[in-house]
This record gives structure tokens, sequence and C-alpha cells, in this order.
């Protein structure tokens, strides 16, 4: 080994010195697979972080958002990425109509109606509910306004089907509960035939599952107190069957509400209504004032432990019909967190200057719009009523037409958050607070055991009434 003082005289001799190469010379093709391994280290680098950021936010969104609440999430962050305050959302999307707008809502928060009489429709014209001969995906449009192909198109992410029955007077000895379970049944047949676009669902989860695959989430809704027959263990066995609301009354009385129609028997709720109200708040049935008296919506509203609902009901403000929610109850609705679903029948919705059958979509926008500006969005849904024997408004003539109201209430200034709202998500969130509720009454009180009323039956007073098929064959 050379000493420091030999290379130093050979530098000042001139003579050449021997230099240590510190790395070998890499050749044209060394060159290419260095370049290719660290292309290869950097894509994978890269593609673990990406899925490692897709994994938390997933996560995130299944325990803490529904997939309503995602759609916003999403639109939030994609303006955050590029840059772009959300509420200038229209530099995003300057090319889009308002039909192209709501089809990309829909896609992330289809449709939850809350009152759907198909089932209602079947029984009557086919005699008894027989579905063999039925196709259900493409039923006669002058007669049907659901089937499966039209409910696609509309968008629909999920139902609320009426189970209903004639209601009368409440004394009567009647076939209702029999007449109900059979309705029951014809909804389960009904998800039962076609397996691949429906599914039975009786809660919130369920709800989200589903509509994630892409099927129809399937629930029942009992339309009138009187299907229960003033029984508790009735009521209970309908929970059991999976009906997830009960409207209280329909358009007579029961032994413990009134209707909106006279004669007011009880002056609101009656001695035991209370007693009703509270089994439904401890099942997690869902409490429904569609239907009832003035009275009946103010006390069960401050007597519920959980929000409300009305079905499928307007606003009387617009359309004087007792069948419309008045403006001091929609504040009680705001105080208590609850939800209006907008019915689309011409005759709860028609307006000033409206003749005849000429009533248009304008008139269930016009109607939203009031809830909107007296008490939020927040409070708005969407209960259409379809192939309940009613007109529809014109130009939501089926279930298909959906997507048309949703552009209409972008034109007139619903944003994209409040009509991830009205399409669904307000529902849902009411729907989980009755779970909620429920729950908590089932971990500190002791289960119920109120059997209900004792009703003194007897057969109708008049003949006509006791040839309908739903009064007691022993009358």
């Amino acid at each position: 080994m050379k000493s420091v003082k030999g290379l130093s005289n050979n530098r000042r001799q001139g003579n050449a010195v021997p230099q240590r190469r510190k790395h070998r010379a890499f050749s044209p093709r060394d060159d290419a697979q260095e370049y290719r391994a660290r292309f290869i280290l950097k894509f994978i680098f890269y593609l673990g972080l990406a899925a490692t950021a897709a994994f938390y936010i997933a996560r995130e969104w299944g325990n803490n958002r529904g997939i309503y609440a995602q759609l916003w999430s999403l639109h939030t962050h994609y303006a955050l990425l590029t840059r772009v305050n959300p509420a200038n959302e229209k530099m995003l999307f300057s090319v889009e109509t308002s039909l192209d707008r709501a089809y990309r809502l829909l896609k992330f928060a289809p449709i939850i109606d809350t009152h759907n009489d198909l089932p209602f429709k079947v029984e009557l014209l086919t005699g008894g509910g027989n579905l063999s001969a039925m196709d259900l995906y493409n039923l006669p449009k002058e007669w049907y306004q659901t089937d499966i192909v039209r409910l696609k198109q509309g968008r629909v992410g999920a139902l609320f089907y009426s189970a209903y029955v004639d209601c009368y007077n409440y004394t009567w000895q009647t076939d209702n509960l029999k007449k109900t379970l059979e309705q029951i049944d014809l909804v389960k047949r009904i998800i039962a035939k076609y397996p691949h676009e429906f599914e039975f669902a009786t809660s919130t989860t369920d709800i989200k599952r589903i509509t994630s695959t892409g099927k129809i989430a399937s629930l029942i809704g009992l339309e009138g107190g009187h299907q229960i027959d003033a029984s508790m263990g009735t009521l209970r066995m309908m929970y059991d069957l999976g009906v997830r609301y009960m409207t209280l009354t329909h358009s007579c009385a029961t032994a413990w509400a009134d209707s909106s129609n006279p004669p007011f028997v009880h002056d609101g709720l009656g001695p035991d209504g209370a007693k009703f109200i509270y089994e439904m708040n401890r099942l997690g049935i869902m409490v429904d004032l569609s239907h009832v008296s003035r009275k009946v919506m103010d006390q069960t509203i401050r007597t519920s432990a959980a929000p409300v609902i009305f079905s499928h009901s307007s606003v009387l403000a617009i359309t004087n019909h007792t069948r419309n929610v008045p403006d001091d109850i929609l504040q009680l609705v705001k105080e208590k967190d609850g939800v209006v679903m907008i019915n689309f029948y011409k005759e709860y919705v028609r307006g000033v200057g409206d003749v005849g059958d000429a009533v248009g979509m304008g008139r269930v926008v016009e109607h939203m719009l009031h809830v909107k500006n007296l008490i939020g969005a927040r409070h708005l849904g969407m209960g259409a009523d379809y192939d309940g024997d009613i007109v529809p408004v014109d130009g939501l003539e089926d279930v298909s037409k959906y997507p048309f109201l949703i552009a209409s209430l972008l034109e007139h200034g619903f944003t994209d958050d409040e009509i991830v709202g009205v399409t669904g998500g307000n529902l849902l969130r009411v729907f989980e607070k009755v779970e909620k509720v429920a729950h908590e009454m089932q971990q500190a009180r002791k289960p119920i055991e109120e059997m209900g009323m004792d009703v003194v039956k007897r057969c109708p007073d008049t003949q006509p009434e006791r040839r309908t098929g739903l009064i007691n064959k022993g009358c």
C-alpha cells in the first residue's frame, strides 16, 4: 500500500497516479433495468398508499355513514381535491342539465317512498292476490302505476308497501285482521317471486345493505289502527311480521283515536291512545299521522318519545283538505325532528286556479317548497300513494317519474345536500331515531303487559255492509 508521501512525490514528478473507480460503468441496458426497477418500486408504494387510504375511508363510511350521507361526503372531498368550493358546484358540472344532475344524485341516493299500494291493487284486480299469471316486470299501464321496470327507471331504492283494508265502525264485527294478514302475506309473496329484484327489510341497516346491492328494499306499513283491532298483542305480532310503521287511523275512528273524517268520537286521542303510542315507541314502529284528526296530530307528537312521520300527506296552507298538515303542526314536526312525506294525489295538492284534472307536478313542488321554507328541507320526503286508487298529478303519473320531480326541485333552488335528504336520507334519520328510542326503552323498562282494549262488538247496522266480504260471516 502506497504512502501519502509516495503519492505526493509521484504528483511532483508528473507521473500518472492510478485512480480508484468509485462506481463501475453502466451500460444502456443496465440503465433501462434500473429505471424499470425504480418505476416498479414507486408503483407498489403508491398503490399500497392508495389501498390503505381506500380501506380507512371505506371503514369510516361503513361505521358512521349511510349511503345517503356518503354522497355529500364524496361531493365535498371532490371539491376539496379540485380546489373548488362545493357552493359553486356549477363550475364542476357546467354542462349538466337539471335532469342529468338528478340522475347523478339518485345514483348515490335512491328514492325511498313510504307509501305504495301495489298489494292493494293486485288484490283488488286479481280477486284475491293470485300472482301466478302476473308479470310484475311489465304491468298494464292503464291499470297499474308500479312495476319492476318502472321502479328501476324511477331509481327507487326502497318502498314501504301499504298493508291496507277498508275500515268501518270499530264496534262492528269484521274480517279486518284476517284481511290484513293476507295483505302482509301478499307483500312477502311478491318479494319471494322476484328475489333478484326485491329483498324484505325491517331496519335502516337492511335498507342501506340492500340498496347497495341494487335490489329494492321492501318494507311494510300498516295503514290504519283498525287493523290491530285495539289489541296490544296483535300490535306486537305485527311488529314480528315486519310492520315498521302504523297509521293510527284510516278514514274511520279507532277505539283509541279520531280520524280526519268525522264523526270525532274521542275529541282527539282516546283514554287508551297514549298506551298504544308508548308501545309503538317501545317496539320500534314509526308512528304515522296521515289520516288522523288535527287534535290527534298535536297530542301524538307531544306524547311520542320518538319522532313521527306523515307517510303520505301534503300541506293544508296550500290545499285545504283534512288529510293535509297545518302549519302549526309542521312546527311541532320540526321540534320533534319528524318528517312529512308529500303525497302526489291531485286532490291533496291542487291549488287556486286548478280546474278539473289539470293539476301539474308544479303543485307537488309548491308543497315541498312550503315545508322547506317554513321548517327546513330536512323534514321532507316522498309518500306518493301510487296504486292507492288515486289520480296522481300530471308529470308524475307513475313510479318512473321521480327523477323529473328531483330535477324540478333542483331548478327551484334545492341543494344537493337537501335532495339527498328528500330522496330518503331524512326518512332514514327518523327511522334510526325510532330504532334508538326503542332500544333505550327496551333496555330501561320491563316489557309492557298491557293487552289493549276489550271492545264490545256487534253486527253492522245495515244489510249492504254485511255483504261487503269484510264483515264477519257470523252476522
